[in-house]
């Protein structure tokens, strides 16, 4: 592949290109939604300690408001203190007071004197004009962390939940609404399936949404255009074909009274007889273009052909467009005689003769015969002609004439070499 080609995207249909994009879409909104629930609950957590401290120093505010003299608790874990500077030295100097606002708990860690891990709190409360007091809590760090894990396990848990019942329903009526959205669609293909197979069948298209009316119509439209222009073509090639029948027997006619005439060791016979036989391989070719322009199914006339000897005697008239080239021909036949459309036989090997000769460089043009099959493979000169150049209206004719026969025909060339392949199966042999 060159740099400027582009790879071609694997084709998938529109119901599976939408399931896979809302399949995308389900992952992105369930991992959003846990990421969400999982910030939410630890936000709500931590407003939660913080409302906790709040509520404990305004107990106390109440109770010293009560009573002037109310002890204030001073344990290892949970103390308060009227002023700042009653806070002892060693804990006060784990906050900072530029930090301390009214109501709002400040957070730290510390190892204790026991060189334990333990998580600091301090709140200032003054909501009870009692002039304030200073709540400070510490708790170890290991069961603070213990309780934050068994919290995300649990968070983890729900959020799972909570998001897997929330995408089971979001998927259930995206679904829905895909279904809903790519039923017309296909209405529209099962449609135009039907007026590919009779196209006079869809001709009245009749959907319940506007923008497919249109989409049909348009498809309508084109397939009659097509549809003239294909018998505009078909009349043409008719009466193409017999007007040439006329001048053509005529000329066949008067070669016939030339070699009537003329014997054998005149020096003009050979090329009498080149002659009379291009003239009526273009009565056989006229006769094709008429059986291709037929509609009807009526099947070509079958005889009993060798197609090996057929191929020597077509090779043996077209030597002559070899003539000035430096080309051998190797004939390798595994043929039996066959049961077979005998006049288009002859004129599909004629083209593919005739196009091989004419085209080929210096080489030896290969022909392999069997019962089923003729592949001829010739040697082209790929600097001096573009790689379609051998595939003219000869070979366009043998493809067309081989698909209406329900043949297979192909032809390739690539680099220095063009091949051709005839097959018509094996439904044609008949014992020799």
């Amino acid at each position: 592949m060159t740099g400027s080609e582009r790879p071609v995207p694997a084709v998938r249909s529109l119901a599976a290109q939408s399931r896979r994009q809302l399949i995308y879409l389900a992952l992105v909104i369930f991992i959003s939604l846990i990421a969400l629930v999982v910030t939410f609950s630890f936000y709500q957590v931590g407003q939660a300690s913080k409302s906790y401290m709040r509520s404990e120093a305004l107990v106390l505010e109440r109770a010293l408001e009560e009573n002037p003299d109310y002890t204030l608790p001073r344990t290892p874990s949970f103390s308060a203190y009227r002023t700042w500077e009653g806070i002892p030295p060693e804990i006060r100097g784990l906050f900072s007071p530029n930090r301390i606002q009214p109501s709002e708990p400040i957070e730290i860690l510390r190892r204790n004197r026991e060189g334990v891990r333990e998580y600091g709190a301090l709140v200032y409360s003054n909501e009870r004009q009692t002039g304030g007091i200073y709540l400070i809590e510490f708790e170890p760090a290991d069961k603070i962390d213990a309780l934050i894990t068994d919290l995300f396990r649990q968070t983890l848990i729900d959020a799972g939940l909570i998001a897997g019942l929330f995408m089971l329903g979001l998927f259930v009526v995206i679904s829905w609404l895909f279904s809903n959205a790519l039923k017309p669609l296909n209405l529209l293909v099962e449609w135009s399936a039907r007026i590919k197979q009779n196209p006079d069948a869809g001709a009245d298209a009749r959907f319940a949404i506007s923008e497919l009316n249109e989409i049909a119509q348009h498809l309508l439209s084109t397939l009659a255009q097509l549809r003239a222009n294909n018998e505009r073509e078909q009349q043409f090639l008719r009466h193409a074909s017999h007007e040439l029948r006329t001048p053509l027997a005529i000329i066949q006619a008067s070669l016939d009274t030339l070699a009537v005439r003329t014997t054998t060791d005149d020096p003009g016979y050979p090329a009498l007889e080149r002659a009379r036989r291009a003239s009526a391989n273009m009565l056989l070719l006229s006769e094709a273009l008429l059986w291709l322009a037929r509609q009807s199914s009526r099947p070509a006339t079958r005889s009993l052909v060798n197609p090996a000897v057929l191929c020597e005697g077509l090779m043996a008239d077209m030597r002559y467009l070899i003539e000035h080239k430096a080309i051998e021909i190797e004939l390798q036949s595994q043929a039996e005689a066959i049961e077979i459309e005998g006049d288009l036989f002859r004129i599909l090997l004629a083209n593919l003769i005739r196009n091989a000769f004419q085209h080929a460089a210096d080489g030896t043009i290969t022909l392999s015969v069997t019962t089923t099959s003729v592949t001829i493979v010739n040697p082209v000169d790929r600097d001096s002609a573009p790689a379609d150049a051998c595939f003219g209206l000869g070979l366009q004719l043998v493809e067309r004439i081989a698909d209406k026969l329900g043949w297979q025909f192909s032809f390739v060339q690539q680099g220095a070499q063009a091949r051709a392949v005839l097959c018509w199966g094996d439904q044609s042999l008949r014992p020799s």
